[in-house]
């Protein structure tokens, strides 16, 4: 023999009994069925203290099999009228603009994009009908449920009110987009929470909307339990997590400005001595001296905050090899200069082979370091380590 459809009544007594106690935890908390409100009734109410003087309240609207038209996506009429006025709407105001203002300003023409509109808004509504889009249909005891006052919202039904799955999918959909609880009972009488519900104007008093408000305040306002219910802990978790990841995408756009325009965030691994066990270079004394190399800050005068375009800043054996490698292929106008001479960034210490020019500003900078890597790599040699360097006066 069948088993009798759960009833609306189960399914009310359920939730009235087992919310509070199974979810929010909440004491003193008043809970009731059949609440009332100015002009809707609430088929379970739940109300408690948030904060001192700050009641909560928490209504949910139960359905069973045969309530189960209202559990339905149906057609919003609404949404389809206004969708088709407006998407009539665009290309009657693209066709007034192009003919110019000039041409609806007669009766007949008036009376013609009147007609157009009334026409085309109709068609068009009738097609986005048949075509049954989702986005334009809403289901009838969610709109109920918005009409109801409460901080938080919810849906409770019997696990056999759907007969097809996807009638319960598109429910469940429907709620999670609507930001309203949704709650399963059982035959045992378990609840099962598949979607819960978003608070909404978490300090606002909804108590005052409904029947025995001094009754119920009396009943809940007494060693109250305070803090937020787990829907908004669940948002401010949300929340927080949003802010950190915002403030992580500034910090690296800001680590990339900082890179591109003052100095890198990772330095090179040749400024930290990566090389300095290794022996130097027999003929580093004669490299060093190769064409305008200056051995000490002298020679090096900045008078002013500018740009200089550099192969690599290495150690001196390093610096030596590399002077001996670009003289080899021919770039004899290349110098080195030490570190500290650049008052700027890089690590003490160590040589910059650079250029030999001063660049007034960092495009015209960037530019000719463009020109020289290039002419390195067409030599043969990596030019990876061509960087610009800011350098101030001593």
């Amino acid at each position: 023999m069948p088993e009798k459809p759960m009833t609306e009544r189960f399914v009310q007594d359920t939730v009235a009994a087992r919310l509070n106690k199974q979810y929010y935890k909440r004491a003193p908390a008043y809970v009731a069925t059949e609440a009332y409100t100015k002009l809707k009734r609430a088929d379970v109410f739940l109300a408690f203290m948030r904060a001192r003087k700050r009641p909560y309240v928490v209504v949910v609207e139960a359905k069973s099999r045969t309530t189960i038209h209202q559990l339905k996506l149906k057609d919003d009429p609404g949404k389809l009228r206004w969708t088709g006025r407006i998407l009539t709407l665009i290309p009657l105001a693209l066709l007034s603009g192009t003919l110019g203002y000039q041409w609806y300003f007669n009766a007949v023409n008036t009376l013609l994009l009147i007609t157009l509109f009334l026409l085309g808004s109709a068609i068009i509504t009738a097609v986005i009908k048949w075509l049954e889009l989702s986005r334009l249909k809403s289901i009838s005891v969610i709109d109920q449920l918005g009409r109801y006052p409460a901080n938080e919202q919810w849906i409770a039904i019997g696990e056999d009110t759907f007969v097809k799955p996807e009638e319960y999918r598109a429910l469940l959909r429907q709620c999670k987009k609507s930001r309203i609880g949704l709650i399963v009972v059982t035959r045992s009488g378990r609840l099962r929470l598949k979607a819960e519900p978003a608070p909404k104007h978490t300090f606002n008093n909804y108590l005052d909307r409904y029947g025995k408000e001094k009754d119920i305040l009396k009943a809940i306002d007494k060693s109250s339990d305070y803090g937020p219910t787990p829907p908004e802990r669940k948002k401010q978790r949300r929340q927080l997590f949003n802010i950190f990841l915002m403030l992580g995408f500034v910090g690296v756009l800001s680590l990339t400005v900082y890179d591109e325009n003052v100095a890198p965030i990772v330095s090179d691994p040749f400024m930290e001595g990566a090389f300095d066990g290794l022996p130097e270079s027999p003929v580093e004394d004669e490299l060093v001296t190769i064409g305008r190399t200056p051995l000490d800050c002298a020679s090096f005068t900045v008078e002013q905050r500018s740009f200089i375009v550099v192969d690599g800043l290495l150690n001196r054996g390093r610096a030596a090899e590399r002077v001996g490698e670009l003289v080899a292929k021919g770039f004899i106008n290349l110098s080195t200069v030490p570190t500290e001479c650049l008052n700027s960034w890089p690590e003490t210490g160590n040589l910059a082979v650079w250029t030999g020019t001063f660049y007034p500003d960092r495009p015209s900078a960037k530019a000719a370091a463009e020109v020289l890597r290039q002419k390195i790599e067409t030599a043969g040699l990596s030019a990876k380590e061509v960087r610009i360097v800011k350098v101030r006066p001593g």
